[in-house]
């Protein structure tokens, strides 16, 4: 809207958010895990210093309100990121989560694959691949009471389709067709 009506770009804030603080994703124990972490009003700001065992920040004057927070958003980053570093992911969400703080370790594609609870709720689907074999695959991440959808089958294979496409859905003869794929145009 800003951009509209009077031509400026927002600045760039990361994971930061104008109305939040902290707020983002950070670095914990291990190799490439992290921890989403979101501070919404400063009820949660008394329970994230006392989450993270650090009671006088709480009580600290210049961090007890938004404004604040903000203002400190760096020296904020750093204290987080130190309680975080010293744990898993898995610890840090639930310490925070048992304090009412919104909190939730950051996945990597594995740890999706992984997951029990998307595994049990039947998100992946398997599916044949004709060139890579049974591949798992995520499934229709809603539910229609109406309309039941699925995955009817694997991630098409290049040129698969392209006959079907050019000739029922384009129109194009079989003549043009073959000229195109003659011509290198198609695969």
């Amino acid at each position: 809207m800003d951009y509209t009506m009077n031509g400026t770009q927002p600045p760039r804030d990361g994971n930061r958010d104008r109305l939040m603080a902290p707020h983002g994703v950070f670095q914990c124990a291990g190799e490439q895990r992290w921890v989403a972490i979101a501070i919404r009003d400063d009820a949660e700001w008394q329970r994230f210093a006392s989450a993270i065992d650090r009671p006088e920040l709480a009580c600290d004057p210049a961090l007890q309100t938004l404004v604040g927070r903000k203002a400190a958003e760096d020296r904020l980053e750093e204290i987080v990121t130190t309680w975080t570093r010293a744990r898993s992911p898995e610890e840090a969400t639930s310490i925070l989560q048992n304090a009412g703080i919104p909190a939730f370790t950051s996945y990597s594609n594995k740890d999706l694959a992984e997951d029990a609870h998307l595994n049990e709720s039947g998100f992946f689907v398997r599916r044949e691949h004709p060139e890579v074999g049974m591949r798992q695959h995520i499934g229709i991440p809603w539910r229609l009471s109406d309309t039941p959808l699925s995955v009817r089958q694997a991630a098409p294979c290049l040129g698969q389709h392209t006959e079907y496409v050019m000739s029922q859905l384009l129109h194009y003869s079989a003549d043009d067709i073959a000229q195109l794929k003659a011509e290198g145009v198609l695969t």
